[in-house]
Order: structure tokens, then sequence, then C-alpha cells
């Protein structure tokens, strides 16, 4: 169904306010109609009309209130909301009575300890449904809740007598519907009052706890409620060491592992509703009365695995939501970009990297989101600046205004990264957001440059309708090499390879791969690094205006899709040097965009590889596919010896490539 919300709102408050009027004033004229002694045969209808009036709003409010909280639900460019309302009860009364039923059932069941599907089918139906929520929440208090919660999962029992986890799918099921349901009452606004008092009651308790965890968990809940109960959960944790402390644990015997227990301390329990809250987090994290993210990432032990929910958490609130919007303190782009700034600044210390060993991807994958001001930073002066790049457009090299950006130290990103990259998964996806970003970028810087050429072009020819063909292509030659080797867009083209070519270089330090030495002591990541160089040129430069961050998966599963220890073996056998092949790879990616937008002239031009007399268009050596270049990774042994031979040996290509070959400078 489909519903208008500003529209129906008034609505109702006209049948509000009218109904009743409308029902008065032909009651009056009903009664002077009849002392008249006139008949209305109409009247019926009137006080039909009337009564529809009256009685309708609340129908209609219900209406509302169910789709503004269905999860799903969407406008269209009319401004209609439409949202599925199948599983809907009619009415209040209907809603309670399905609650009713399904209480009992629940109960019942977890007395036998079985639950069936037909329960869980049932619970399902229902569970996007306002009124079946709500009735549900009053029939099964938050104190009852938890012990149905604690009993289906044994939590009275120590770790070694719990079910296996492969034997709790009907229960965890039956506990993520829990927690659905009771979102959809929060986000209808019809959990009963002082609902959240009563949820966090014997939050220091770990069964307590765990059951919090699991009505909390999976649920979309409404942003101020489940705010609030975060807030609480945080202030209790910090007030309460001990209930956050965790006891030594050692393998029973018989036993080769320790069979850990959930984490059950209070912040825990918050987690995984932070997660699926970015907003909420966002909230949260930049909280300026409590400043949480010192607490949470310096100071507070977490046990094992937690701290990797915790860096999902940071990652979702740090990169769902981004935007450039005013004002700024209200943005959720500019909140996101004060949390990557804040936590870049705390992963750098040794104690945070020893506190959070679990969360080097969830670092990697933010600063993958933030690599245009990575960049940035590897760019400028060391700095002691935290905080967030408000300018009205932090990255004038690519086109568009990019969101807000986050203030980096450079000197901290080598200890963040040095740290993080010792994960090869955390390696490949800042590599990949970074090659990513470089074709961006030398693409439009290429575009620009191109764009200039022709215009000059354009001028002389207007200047010259007579001449010849030939005169033609002479001139548009001499124009694409006097420009590609003095001043103006060349010069900002060689500007943005020789940036660009030295953040890499920065990588490659921070992942040890810089040297043959090193190289060789971590050949797995100089096995990702080395993919990424061969496959550099087959990164194709996304819609021009969109967010760079937005490619980094697809661009790391283009270079890293097939990745396998194969590759690992080869840079055991021929470990080389990443500064060497840096200089490669930006010399391909630079050479891509070039020929993308013309720069080495069209085929007739000597500085075009068709115009080899020795690999001519066709022959095996031929390395263009729709006049671009092909990934050097899928080129043959001829099309590479061409390639080679085309762009460092041929004298007309150097009068085009000279000075964006020269500006990929860094000693090996």
């Amino acid at each position: 169904m489909g519903i208008n919300p500003e529209l129906m709102t008034k609505v109702i408050a006209m049948l509000k306010r009218t109904g009743p009027e409308f029902r008065e004033s032909s009651r009056q004229v009903e009664a002077a109609l009849s002392r008249l002694g006139v008949e209305l045969w109409t009247s019926p209808a009137l006080r039909r009309v009337a009564e529809q009036m009256s009685t309708r709003h609340p129908d209609l409010q219900g209406r509302l209130d169910l789709i503004l909280a269905t999860p799903d639900a969407a406008r269209d460019r009319d401004g209609i909301m439409w949202a599925d309302g199948s599983d809907w009860q009619s009415s209040t009364t209907t809603g309670a009575a399905a609650a009713k039923a399904m209480a009992a059932k629940v109960r019942a069941q977890a007395k036998s300890g079985t639950y069936d599907p037909k329960t869980i089918a049932e619970l399902e139906k229902h569970k996007n449904d306002p009124l079946f929520a709500a009735a549900f929440a009053k029939e099964i208090p938050p104190d009852e809740l938890k012990r149905l919660i604690s009993r289906m999962f044994r939590t009275d029992l120590p770790p070694i007598g719990r079910p296996d986890d492969k034997d709790l799918s009907a229960e965890k099921k039956i506990a993520d519907l829990f927690s659905t349901i009771l979102g959809t009452a929060s986000r209808a606004g019809k959990l009963p009052d002082k609902y959240a008092d009563e949820l966090l009651k014997d939050l220091g308790d770990p069964q307590s706890a765990f059951a919090i965890g699991k009505l909390l968990g999976k649920g979309r809940f409404d942003h101020a409620f489940m705010l609030d109960v975060v807030k609480r959960v945080y202030d209790y944790d910090v007030a309460h060491p001990r209930a956050r402390a965790r006891e030594p644990e050692f393998p029973l015997p018989g036993q080769d592992k320790i069979r850990h227990a959930p984490d059950v301390s209070p912040m825990s329990t918050v987690l995984k509703a932070l997660i699926h809250h970015p907003k909420v987090s966002q909230d949260f994290f930049t909280d300026p009365k409590r400043r949480p993210l010192a607490y949470l990432m310096r100071e507070r032990r977490w046990a094992p695995e937690s701290d990797n929910l915790l860096g999902a958490a940071l990652y979702e609130a740090a990169t769902k939501f981004r935007d450039h919007g005013m004002p700024r303190e209200q943005s959720s782009g500019y909140k996101a970009a004060l949390i990557a700034s804040w936590a870049s600044h705390y992963w750098a210390e040794e104690k945070v990297q020893r506190n959070l060993p679990n969360t080097r991807i969830w670092a990697a994958s933010i600063h993958a989101n933030y690599i245009t001001d990575v960049h940035r930073a590897y760019q400028a002066p060391a700095s002691t600046e935290i905080g967030v790049d408000a300018a009205y457009d932090p990255d004038k090299s690519l086109a568009g205004v990019q969101p807000y950006g986050a203030v980096f130290n450079k000197d901290e990103l080598k200890k963040v990264m040095t740290w993080a990259f010792k994960d090869n998964d955390a390696f490949m996806t800042v590599a990949a957001a970074h090659g990513q970003y470089s074709v961006e970028v030398l693409d439009e810087t290429a575009s620009e440059l191109a764009a200039e050429i022709k215009a000059e072009f354009a001028a002389w020819h207007k200047s010259h309708p007579e001449a010849t063909k030939k005169q033609i292509d002479a001139k548009r030659q001499a124009i694409l090499e006097e420009k590609m080797g003095s001043g103006g867009g060349a010069f900002q083209f060689e500007g943005a390879v020789n940036s660009l070519s030295e953040t890499t270089y920065a990588i490659t330090d921070a992942a040890n791969i810089a040297k043959i030495e090193e190289a060789r002591k971590n050949d797995e990541q100089y096995a990702a690094f080395k993919d990424l160089a061969k496959k550099i040129i087959d990164l194709a430069p996304g819609p021009q205006g969109k967010f760079v961050g937005l490619l980094v998966d697809q661009a790391k599963d283009h270079v890293y899709g097939k990745f396998t220890s194969k590759q690992e073996d080869k840079a055991k056998i021929a470990a080389g040097n990443a500064i060497e092949d840096a200089k490669i790879m930006f010399r391909d990616a630079t050479a891509a965009a070039m020929m993308r937008h013309g720069l080495f002239g069209d085929e007739s031009a000597p500085t075009h590889p068709h115009a080899s007399k020795q690999y001519p268009k066709g022959s095996a050596g031929d390395f263009l596919v729709n006049g671009e270049i092909m990934s050097k990774d899928e080129m043959t042994a001829p099309q590479r010896r061409a390639y080679v031979e085309w762009l460092y040996r041929t004298k007309a290509t150097n009068r085009v490539f000279y000075g964006a070959n020269s500006a990929v400078s860094r000693d090996s």
C-alpha cells in the first residue's frame, strides 16, 4: 500500500476537527427541517458520513504509523511511501489477541525446551507489525523475556556444558525474531513506558547481560531509544570495572583448547546493535560529554573477538554515511570523518594495537574509504591536528564536491598501516583503494589535458580552414608533443603522477616490502602488491563525481578476486624491489590514462602503438583492445615485448611520455 505521510497527517487532523462539527451540524439541520415538516431523505446518509468522519481517523492514524515503522518503506518521486502491509493486523484488538496467543505458545515451548517450525513461522509473519509488536512487548515483559533467552541458551551452565552453536539454530532464530519485534514496537513509539529501565535491570549479571545482547542484536530500533540504551550501558560499564573484568580461562582436562564463554560484560551487549545502527553509533562516538572512543579503544579490555565487533561498529559509523551536508555539526558525513580521524589517531598507539588485535581489517577499511585523505596527508608536512577537513571541496583533484574529509597525521598513518598490514587482507584493501584512486585522478587529469590540446588545435584549425589533411595531422601532432613537454596541463598531469607515486612508496614502506630483503620476509604482501602492479591498467575509472570510497570493494575484487598462495610462492622465488614495481605500475597507469584520452595521438601518429612497423595493428604484438591498453596480466610474451618496446624504447613515444615518466621518481 502507499500513502503520502504529510498529506495523510493533514487529513487526519481535519477529520478530528470537522467530524464532530459535521455530526452536530447535520443533527441541527435535520431537527430544523423536521420542525418545518420537510422530509429529508438524505438524513440517514448524512449521519453515516458524519459517523465515518468521526470514527475513521484512529484507523487512518494506525495505518500511517504502520507504514512509517516499516523497515523497508520507501518514497517514490511523488512523495508516496510504499510498504507491504499484507502481514499487518487489522486493528489493535486483533493484534493483541494474536500476541496473547503467541506469548502462550512461546511460554509453553520454553518449558519443553523445543520450538516447532510453526511457532517460528508465526513470529516471522508478525515481526514487522507494530500492532502485534506493541501487544507482544506488553504480554512478555523484559524481565520474563530475558529469562526465556537465558533458558534457551542454557547460560546458567559453564561453557563446557552448553549446547554447541550448531544445535541452537531454532533458538537463535527465535531470539532474532524477539529482537526484531521489539525494534518494530520501538520505531512505532509503542514500547511501554520505562521499558528501557526494565530491560537494563541487572546489567551486571552475566545471564541478564547475555539476554540483553540477544534482544538488542538483530532488530532495528528507534534512534532515540537505542541511543539512550547505549549511553546508559556505557555509563554503567565505566562505573563498574568489576563487571567488565575477565577471569583467566584454562583448558579443562582432556581439552586442547579453551572453549570461551560469550562476552557478557556490559558494553559488549550493545556492540552488535551499534553495528546495525550506524547513526546511533555516530551520535554515541561523537558524544561531547562522554568522548567514549578513548575509553573504548585505549582503556577497556575486551574479551576475544569482542574487539572485532567494536572495529565493525567504528567502520559502520565512519563510512556508512558520507556527505557534505550543512550545518556541519548535524551532518552525518561530518561525524563520520571526525570518527575516522580520531580512530586513526588511537590506532597509532601501541597500547591500542595490543588491546584491539582483531581490528586490523577495520582500521585498513576505514583508511581505504578515506584514501583521498590518506594521500593528502602523505603530501603535507607532519601535523598533530585531528579532526575534519571541512573545506567546501576537500579533494579538488576529482570532479564534483567530495564528502567531508578526515584529517590524518602522516607519522601516525605509518604506525597504523605497519601494524594493520600484518593482516594481508588489510594490506590488499588499502592497496586496491589507492590503485583505484590513482586511476581516477590520472584519468580526470588526462581528460583535462586532452581538452586543452583539443581546444588549441580547434583554434588553429579555425584560423586555417584551407589546411590539407597532411598539414592538419602534422599540426595536431605538433601541438600534442609541445603540450606534453611544456607547462599548463602537462605540469598538472606530471604533478599528479608524482604525488600519487609517492603515496604508493609510503604504502609499500608501511608494508615492509620496499626493499628486496623486506620483500623476501613479507612475501605474501609482496605477492599482493605485484598483483596490483600487473592489473592496475585494467582498473576502470568510475563515473565522474562518484565518491572513490564506493569503488573500493569493486577494485579489490577485480585485482585480488583470484589471489592464491601460488602468487606467494612466485614471490618467494623472485623477490624483487617494491619501489621498482611501484615505478612500473605508475608508468603503466599513466600510459593507460593517456591512451584513453588520445594523448598518444591517433593510429596514424608516430607516437601511437599501431605506428610500429615491427608490431602493427592486428599482429601478435598488438596490445590494444578497443583502443585501450590491455592488462599486463593478460598480455602474451609478444605483446609484452611490443609494449615495452613502444613505451620505453621508441623516440617518438618518448616525446610525449618523457615528462610523465620522469615524474615517477624515487631511488630504490
